[in-house]
This record gives structure tokens, sequence and C-alpha cells, in this order.
């Protein structure tokens, strides 16, 4: 008897290794197979594929930059001298790589070498002999090819950047630039491309070695699992029967009534539950489930329904269900329990919740829902006929145009008694003898408690309401929003600009997480969450800065204190530092210092407040208390056209934060006159977007080589993946195309409606890029809000645990879109000309 245990399980272990250890085996060598044989060699090529398309796309700015100075040579503006001594200048000057050591060449067709930064030996010279170590005459090749078709490759053996000592093949891309007749060039080290497909394959080799043994020990692990299969299965009856013993026992005592169907035919129900029912262990066996509880008329409240006892009476129960499984069949477990009276209490404490949630909710409604219909007349209309518009519709009010669809004035009932009635004013006269003028306007996407901000800022009773279009669509008062003003947010700001002290704002600070967890709770929309939270973050920076005044004394002359990246974009979180500045009037010079001085120690107050607010001080410095960024107007023009015109994609890496900006407090009209000197300044250079672009394709979505989500260790070596850096990609794409078609919002999902408006995105793209951001953003609010419950400080490292099957699906899918936007990036701004 023993003999034949024995050999069982031998006998299984043969077929172990037959039909599962040798296909694996199998498995690991085509996969490593097919590594070195298709993957690595198509790798190789898409790496120099992607360089010579680099070197290319290079090449065409250069010719672009060639074309400007040409253009302006046939409009007569400079001299064709002049213009070609410009050109040469740009090539000379002009490096790119990760060392600034590549560079350019121009020649003419005979050829002369016309500029070669590195062998200025050449310059000036013919160069149709000249040779390379292998004989190649590779200047008269360059001039061959474009000869032959415009443009084209070449390799040949060259020094290596700047150090003559050193030969190594290397791979030109030439273009011809007709309107000169020359030759311009630039190329890249095949040792480059050797080193990298060598990292790649090194890599790759350890990879696999790494998945041959995990797959080898695991191999082994299952092999030697395998023999205790006997074992523990014996083991596994004998615990079986004991823990349905004691699995009896405890629903046997279980003061609720428990019962388990299998396609709701009652198997088995515990005593109280027969108790409670008046049943046996025997009849209630010959029931289903639909012979003990009612469906029809159930109770309103969620989890109550009724069931019927063997007397034919109802009583009122609490249930809950789960699945399980019996005897091989899929079965569910009901649980019952009589609530009696306190059914009446909870129903009352769930209606005051109800009420509760609403009026926080409501406030986070957008204002189009309550705005009332346009009523309007022209400016000519006399007081009379307006009044009788206004009641004929109902109204309270009627807006005044001088064109149609031009609204210059309102007219309120209160207008037409204390101004026409009580005035003396003839009815006769134009409306516009008694209009309020002009007219504030709010966008139909704001929220009920933005305008409720607006309408006590301004100190009006009406705000006009319009579209994306700019057309006004109706009007809301401060009747329609006077609950938003019982809004914990609406209290805090209220808190915070009557504060007379910093700690009274940090003490107000520290309510947002609550309010955070709140409105999340409640459903609230990931855009109006960061809205409030921006909000709050400048009723902050405006009451620090006029206290801030009331130590320094009044300014010495008008600014503007401007804020940059997620705060300027209205898309702030519970994790975010200080990016801001001071823009000035531009002093007399012998004042500038004693100016500068004023708004610095302005500067630092306010961003020393700040940072014990919990906004930590900007670890690139971009700070007002930062001379470099604190600064006259003319001076800040000046660092948008340095940007602008000396772009390179790493400089503009690190500056992507200045072209979203926005003023919090102060003199508006100086960030006007700021970004229309950015729109006019970027206008037509091609080569700008071009890096822009570059830089801006930096940042990847987290998604592995195989599709799934790919982490990172973060301080505490815990794998997580950073979710504000799957949502950066979304706000590069949604500003580089706001910047080239002129659109001047600032917020992320404002700039993608403005790009659909204007025909840049068509509206499935639209919807997919727009509810991408907002899935990611709101992703990221629950999890700060999390941590703070927790107690944790609130970061942007999700872990992977933390997420449903149904949010990483979600997660693969959106970043999947993502690279698809970031190719359309690429695809539209890859040219430099047009």
């Amino acid at each position: 008897m023993l003999k034949k245990q024995e050999t069982g399980p031998k006998k299984n272990w043969k077929s172990f290794l037959l039909n599962i250890v040798s296909p694996a085996i199998l498995a690991v060598a085509l996969f490593n197979l097919s590594i070195f044989a298709l993957i690595i060699p198509a790798m190789k090529k898409n790496i120099v594929d992607r360089k010579k398309e680099t070197i290319k796309e290079l090449t065409l700015a250069l010719v672009s930059e060639f074309a400007d100075l040409h253009k302006q040579e046939k409009n007569g503006l400079i001299s064709r001298k002049a213009a070609q001594r410009k050109a040469i200048e740009q090539a000379n000057n002009m490096r790119y790589g990760s060392e600034s050591k590549d560079y350019f060449w121009v020649t003419d067709m005979a050829p002369n070498m016309i500029v070669h930064p590195y062998r200025g030996d050449l310059n000036g010279k013919d160069v149709s002999k000249y040779a390379d170590p292998a004989g190649k005459r590779l200047f008269s090749e360059f001039v061959k090819i474009v000869r032959q078709s415009g443009e084209g490759y070449v390799d040949y053996l060259w020094q290596w950047k700047d150090d003559s000592t050193r030969i190594v093949p290397k791979l030109s891309y030439v273009r011809e630039f007709k309107p000169w007749g020359w030759v311009v060039g630039t190329g890249i080290y095949l040792e480059d491309v050797r080193e990298e497909v060598s990292r790649l394959i090194r890599r790759v080799i350890q990879i696999s070695v790494v998945i041959s043994i995990v797959l080898a020990l695991l191999l082994f692990y299952i092999a030697r699992s395998g023999f205790n299969v006997e074992l523990r299965r014996f083991r596994a009856e004998v615990a079986l029967k004991r823990s349905e013993e004691q699995y009896r026992l405890l629903v046997e005592a279980n003061k609720e009534g428990v019962v388990l169907a299998v396609d709701d035919v009652v198997v088995f129900a515990n005593q109280t539950l027969l108790q409670l029912l008046g049943y046996s262990s025997q009849e209630i066996a010959k029931l289903t489930l639909c012979d003990i509880v009612v469906t029809e008329d159930a109770p309103a409240m969620p989890g109550y329904m009724r069931i019927r006892k063997k007397s034919g009476e109802l009583i009122e129960v609490v249930a809950s269900s789960s699945e399980a499984v019996f005897a091989g069949q899929s079965a569910h477990i009901y649980s019952f329990r009589d609530v009696g009276e306190r059914k009446k209490t909870e129903i009352n404490l769930s209606q005051i919740l109800s009420e509760m949630q609403s009026a926080l909710l409501l406030p986070n409604s957008p204002i189009k829902k309550s705005a009332t219909r346009l009523v309007e007349c022209a400016i000519n209309t006399s007081i009379k006929n307006a009044a009788g518009i206004m009641t004929d519709a109902g109204a309270r009010f009627i807006l005044v145009y001088s064109a149609p669809g031009e609204h210059i004035g309102i007219v309120t009932d209160t207008d037409m008694r204390t101004r026409a009635l009580l005035g003396g004013i003839d009815a006769s006269r134009p409306v516009s003898t008694i209009m309020t003028s002009p007219v504030v306007r709010i966008s139909e996407r704001a929220l009920q408690f933005e305008a409720t901000l607006l309408l006590q800022e301004k100190g009006i009773h009406h705000l006009a309401v319009v579209n994306d279009a700019g057309a006004v669509v109706g009007v809301i008062s401060a009747d329609d929003v006077l609950q938003s003003q019982r809004h914990p947010a609406s209290i805090i700001l209220g808190e915070i600009k009557a504060a007379r002290h910093p700690d009274v704002i940090l003490a107000n600070k520290k309510n947002l997480p609550t309010l955070l967890k709140a409105m999340l709770d409640n459903g609230a929309r990931a855009g109006s969450i960061t809205r409030i939270l921006s909000s709050v973050s400048d009723a902050m920076i405006t009451r620090f800065i006029e206290l801030a005044i009331e130590k320094l004394g009044s300014p010495p002359t008008r600014f503007s204190f401007v804020v940059f990246g997620s705060e300027a974009r209205g898309e702030q979180t519970l994790r975010t530092d200080q990016d801001n500045g001071i823009i000035y009037e531009d002093p007399r010079p012998e004042l500038a210092s004693e100016v500068q001085g004023y708004f610095l120690r302005l500067g630092e107050m306010v961003c020393g407040w700040l940072n014990d607010a919990g906004y930590t001080f900007c670890g690139g410095g971009v700070m007002a208390k930062n001379p470099k960024w604190c600064q006259p107007l003319s001076r800040w023009q000046q660092y948008f056209s340095d940007c602008v015109v000396a772009s390179n994609p790493q400089d503009l890496l690190d500056v992507n934060v200045f072209f979203d900006f926005r003023s919090v407090y102060g003199e508006k009209g100086f960030v006007s006159r700021l970004r229309r000197h950015l729109g006019g300044t970027v206008e037509g250079r091609h080569a700008f977007f071009f890096h822009l672009a570059q830089s801006t394709l930096q940042y990847k979505p987290p998604l592995g080589f195989f599709g799934n989500i790919r982490l990172e260790e973060n301080q505490d070596n815990v794998s997580t993946f950073n979710i504000k850096s799957a949502i950066i990609p979304i706000v590069n794409f949604a500003r580089i195309y706001a910047l080239r078609h002129g659109i001047d919002e600032t917020g992320t999902l404002s700039r993608l409606q403005g790009l659909l408006s204007a025909g840049v995105l068509v509206e499935s793209s639209h919807l997919e890029i727009a509810q991408a951001f907002s899935f990611l953003t709101q992703m990221r609010l629950v999890h700060q809000s999390n941590q703070i419950s927790l107690g944790k400080l609130p970061d942007n490292f999700i872990l992977p645990d933390e997420l449903t099957q149904i949010d990483q699906s979600l997660l693969k899918k959106i970043f999947s879109d993502i690279l698809v936007f970031q190719a359309k990036v690429s695809r539209d701004f890859a040219r430099t000309e047009g």
C-alpha cells in the first residue's frame, strides 16, 4: 500500500517534466533567440534611422534661418553680403548634442569651404580635392549628392568633434540652399551609434539572464512542490473537515440570520434565522429565496428589505450578501438583521447627511445651470420701453447693447426705482442715462463659488455670463449664488481676507485637507477642486502682500505679483512649491536700485510666509525674493526674447514653467503686455517651436516596453509611479499648441477647449485628452487626500496596490493615448519651415 503511494507521485513527476518543464525551457530558449535574431537588429536600425532623422531636422532648422535672412534680402531690408555674413555667424556658433560640441558646416557648389567651426584652416579654401584617410573626396561627394537630389547622406572618416588627432567613421546629412548656392550639413559619429547599441545589447543580455535565472528558480520551486502534493492534499482534507465544524459552530452562534443558497434554493439556515422566521431546518430546506424575500414595495433605503415569516408576517431587515463556493457550485451567503425601531432614526440621519452633501456640492457646479436667460435692449431704447421689456419677460434686469452682441451696460429694477423714478428722470430719455457700465463678465464654465468671489470683489449684484466664444448667454445675480456664501471654501476665504496677522492665514490653510476630502467624498470634479485650491492660494498671496505693504509702506511704483506653473494654470494640489515673481514699472535710472530694494523686501516677506504655509521654496529659486525674478517690465520682456531667440531644447526644458503665468495682485496690464510681447516674439519662429517640442517630448508617460506601468523607487526604496510625471505630457501638449495658435488661456482644460474651437483638435481627440487629464488629476488628489488622512505628507508617488484592476487598465489606455498625442507633436513640429 505504501509502495503504491510512492510510485503515484513519481509517475506524476515524469509527466510534469514532460508537459510543463520542457516547454518552459524551450520557451525561454526561443525568447532569447528572438531577442538576438529579431529585436536587437530592429532596434539598431531604429536607432540609426532616428539619428539620421535628427540630423536632417537640425539641418533644416539652420536652412530655415538662412531662408529668413534671404527673405529679408529680397525685401531690401538687408544686403546679400550682410545676410550671408549673419548666416555664417549663425552656422559657426550653433551647437547641439549632450556636450554642445556637434556642429554645422557650409560650402559652396565649387566646393569652397564657407565656414567650418573646428577647421578654420579650411575656411575660404577650395576643398574639392580634400579627401579622408580612405581617399574619399567627401566635400566633392556632398556637392554631387545635392546636385542629384538636393539632399542626401554620405559616410566617410573625420576627426572626432574638436579632437583633430582622432579619426572615426561619420555619417552626414547635406542639403542645398539654392538661393545662395550653398551646401549645408551636419553629421553623427557612428561610434555613438555603436556605443548605444552595445549598451542596449548588454542591458538585454542582463535582463534575459535574470529572467532565465528567475524561471529556473521558479521551475525548481514548482518541481519541489510537486513531491508534496499528495501530503498537502491529505492535510487539506483533514483541515477542511475541522474548519467545516468550526464554521458551523460560528454560524450557529451568530446573532444574525444566515442562509446559504445555491441557484436561489435554500441549502442551509442557521438557528437564528430559523427562530426569526418560525421554520424548522427541514421546512426551510424546501424553500427558495423568493419564498422568503419580498421584492414588492421594497424600502427606499439601500441595504434594507422585507422578509416573510412562516406566519405570513413581514419584517424589515438589513441585508448583506457575499459569494461562495459550495460543493463545487457557485453559491451566495445572505445575512439578515432585524432593525426594528432603529430604522427610522437611520432614515432621518441619512436625509440630514444628504442635505449637507447637497449644500457642499452646489457651489461646485458651473454657473451655466443657474444663469437666467438674456433680456436685452438697444442703447437708444427709452427708459419706459426698457421697463416694458423687463415686465413682459418677468426679469429684474436688462442688458444694454451698443450693437448686437456688444453689451455695454446693465439696468436693474433698483435702477428704475432709484435713478429714474425717485431721481425724476424723464421716462422718454434713453435707457443709457440710468445704466451701470461696464458689464462685468464671467465664463459659463466658472463655478458658483467663483461667481460669489467676483461679485464680492467688484461690489456688484449681477454678472454677464459668456460662452467660449465670448458671447453673452445669460446673467447671474447675487441671489442666485447666495448659498455659495455658506460653502466652506467661502468661509476660509473670508477668514483669510479679514486676517490681521499671518498666523491667522496659516491656521486657515490647515483646513484645506479637510475641505479637499469632503469635496472628493461628495463627488466634486477635479477641475473644480484645483480651482478652489488655487483660489485659496491666490487669496493668501493677496493678503500676505497687503500685510507686507502695511509694514513696508506704499510701493514706489505700480507692480504686479505674478505666479507661474500649476498655480498660474489653476491646477494646484496639496503638494506644490512656489513659482512666482514681481514685475514693476520701469523706474528712472537713478531710482532703479531703491525701487528694486523695496520689492525684494516685499518678496522676501511674502515668500517666507508662503513657505510657512506649506508652499515650499522653489528649488530653482524662481521666487519674487530672488533679484533675477524681481525686475521691471522691460527686463521681463528681454527675458522672454532671449529665451525664444537663443533657444535650445535643454534651456527650454528649464523654463517651460514661464510660459504659464498669471497676475495675482496689482497691475494686471503688465501681464497682458508681457503676453502680447511673447506672442509677437514666437510668431514665425519655427526653430523655437522645434526646440520647444523636443524639450517637451523628453517627458514620457510611465509606460513600460511591454505596455505595463513603469515603476520607480521612491526615497523609501518602494516601487511606485509618479502621477505628476504622467500629467506633465498633457500640460506640455496644451501649452505648445496654445502658444503656436495664439490662445491666451492659461489652464490646461481651457487651452484644450480653445484648440477645439480653433479647429486644431477634432471633437474625439479633445474628449480623449481632456478626460485623460481630469482622470489623472482626480487620482492625484485622491492619493494626496488619503496620505494626509494617514498622517503622511502628500506626494505624487502612487503604489500599484492603491489601484484597482480597472484603474490600472484605464491608466495603460491613457498612457498609450498620450504617446499618440506626443507623436502628433513630433510630426507637427518636426519641420522648421512653414
